[in-house]
């Protein structure tokens, strides 16, 4: 019986270039209970898994496929469609179809700053400073921060980015009291966590952190390059140093078609390191008023609306260093 897959024959594809493929014929199984337009995506798909299809690089022209797998022009754009949906092709208008960037994969643990996980990756860090003041806190970030309402708190937004590439937008606030003069410092393209560690002797150990998939808000995604309201992931952070204080309250938003988050989970009984203590894992320690900060503002962003929608379920993880 014919393969699912066929055989495309060698492909040539520079980078950022258009692909360059021998007239090989590939059969898909016209026996199998499996629609064509969906072999014909497991098609696709395995190249791009391969490397055969670079990112950027055009992908054949629609009647080019059609001959190539002796298919109908809607069994392709149905194959087409379904890749685009997936994020894993993205159409230009006038251009044509090309192979999209595969997402940056990032686990949960261990708590490292975007800088350090961008330079892990062979990727160039940077920032483009948004914001950059002293504003009062407001009851939501003084509970997380532990500290008084209407005290001093530096205010830093950042649009992050990978290679000049758009990922994230970020915001985080830190109590005036303890980084005087941070002002001063040009952190267009400086990591925050260095900076706080050399001239404040400030370490991150641990945070509590939480995310949600939102709506993207319309300023947040003409930054991120994105449609208003579309979908990405809202990262809400608490910071602690290593004396036990919350030092940094985080809010961003996170491209979700460039991000993928990842998390080893373990059976209920093993034990997870949080701070200097065991804890069951799975099971969320009571009592901390930054946990209970995060739990509150997630409460009032999934309260229902007046449309009576039911309220969204969210995971919350521990992230430690050492």
């Amino acid at each position: 019986m014919p393969s699912v897959a066929g055989r495309w024959g060698p492909a040539t594809v520079p980078a950022g270039g258009q692909l360059s493929e021998e007239k090989v014929v590939a059969v898909l199984d016209r026996y199998s209970p499996i629609p064509l337009h969906y072999q014909l995506r497991t098609a696709i798909d395995s190249r791009i898994d391969s490397g055969e299809w670079r990112p950027d690089s055009q992908v054949p022209s629609e009647r080019d496929l059609c001959e190539q797998f002796q298919v109908s022009r809607i069994t392709v754009r149905q194959a087409l469609s379904q890749l685009v949906t997936e994020g894993r092709l993205v159409r230009v208008r006038g251009r044509g179809t090309f192979v999209a960037q595969s997402p940056f994969k990032k686990c949960l643990l261990p708590l490292v700053g975007f800088t350090q996980d961008m330079l892990a990756r062979g990727q160039k860090p940077g920032a483009k400073v948004l914001k950059f003041e002293v504003t009062a806190a407001t009851p939501n970030v003084a509970r997380a921060l532990q500290i008084p309402e209407e005290e001093g708190v530096i205010v830093l937004k950042r649009l992050r980015l990978a290679n000049e590439q758009p990922m994230a937008v970020e915001t985080v606030h830190l109590p005036e009291r303890f980084c005087p003069g941070i002002l001063q410092e040009n952190l267009e393209d400086q990591s925050l966590y260095s900076l706080l560690r050399g001239r404040y002797g400030i370490r991150p150990t641990r945070a509590f952190q939480q995310w949600q998939a939102v709506a993207c808000p319309s300023l947040d995604a003409k930054l991120l390059g994105v449609r208003s309201r579309s979908p990405v992931l809202q990262i809400r952070r608490v910071t602690y140093e290593a004396g036990g204080r919350p030092f940094e309250y985080l809010e961003s938003f996170f491209r979700g078609d460039r991000y993928i988050f990842y998390a080893e989970l373990q059976e209920t009984g093993a034990t997870v390191a949080v701070g200097d203590e065991e804890t069951p894992a799975g099971v969320r320690g009571g009592g901390d008023p930054a946990l209970d900060a995060l739990r509150v503002m997630s409460q009032a962003s999934d309260a229902p609306s007046s449309k009576g929608s039911a309220p969204r379920a969210t995971r919350r993880e521990t992230s430690t260093v050492s």
